[in-house]
């Protein structure tokens, strides 16, 4: 039971480090080579903790080797982008609102995947489009002509504020160190602010500042 144990200690451990190198994509933004790399970690991982009889080095050589590729694949895509067969590209299915017959062939979608995606992003009729192209991690981007399109501030001659993004300051009556440094704030003009609002960091379920300095507070209180 020791054994099976640490081994699986170990075995999750390296899954983690070789995610972590990955980078933070999730399954279905997976590159063809990435998706292969998962489905083998995947496999060569459980054979040590299904098999105790194994030596666990047929799990962690494979594992690193696996890592090596990922890394060199990596790097030759970014050196030598003619290296197609390594990676995907993007293909565009409908160019200047014509569907490419050509590309719909070579990419085998059929009428109902591309009108389901187009329903899913809102759009509902082919007129409205311009461009639909075929990503490399398997979703479909859809740019509508300019007429459809929703007009932006800018278009309409109006003076917009950025507020940027917010920042998770507390947490559950707990200082978030990232998002402080992130705006700037330090911890005792943060403990005085909130003293004035009559709060403890404790008394906080969650506490959130943007770039424009925005603060929105949310007491423990308040979330039943």
């Amino acid at each position: 039971m020791l054994t099976v144990f640490l081994r699986t200690a170990i075995i999750y451990f390296l899954l983690i480090l070789a995610m972590r190198l990955m980078g933070k994509r999730q399954i279905g933004e997976l590159e063809v080579s990435d998706l292969v790399t998962t489905l083998l970690i995947s496999e060569i991982a459980s054979l040590p903790i299904t098999e105790p009889e194994l030596p666990l080095t047929h799990a962690v050589i494979p594992l690193v080797l696996l890592l090596s590729f990922e890394v060199i694949i990596s790097f030759l895509v970014s050196r030598f982008p003619r290296l197609k067969f390594l990676t995907a590209r993007p293909s565009t299915l409908i160019r200047n609102g014509k569907i490419s017959q050509s590309a719909m062939k070579n990419a085998r979608i059929s009428f109902d995947e591309l009108f389901c995606e187009l329903r899913n992003q809102g759009v509902y009729d082919l007129d409205e489009i311009e461009y639909a192209i075929l990503e490399q991690n398997g979703r479909i981007t859809v740019i509508q002509k300019a007429r459809f399109r929703q007009p932006s501030a800018e278009d309409l001659g109006l003076k917009v504020k950025e507020n940027g993004l917010f920042h998770i300051v507390i947490e559950h009556g707990r200082i978030n160190r990232h998002g402080i440094d992130l705006v700037g704030i330090r911890e005792s003009d943060l403990r005085r602010e909130l003293k004035k609002k009559k709060l403890e960091v404790s008394d906080v379920y969650l506490m959130t500042v943007n770039d424009a300095g925005k603060r929105t507070v949310i007491p423990k209180k308040e979330e039943k």
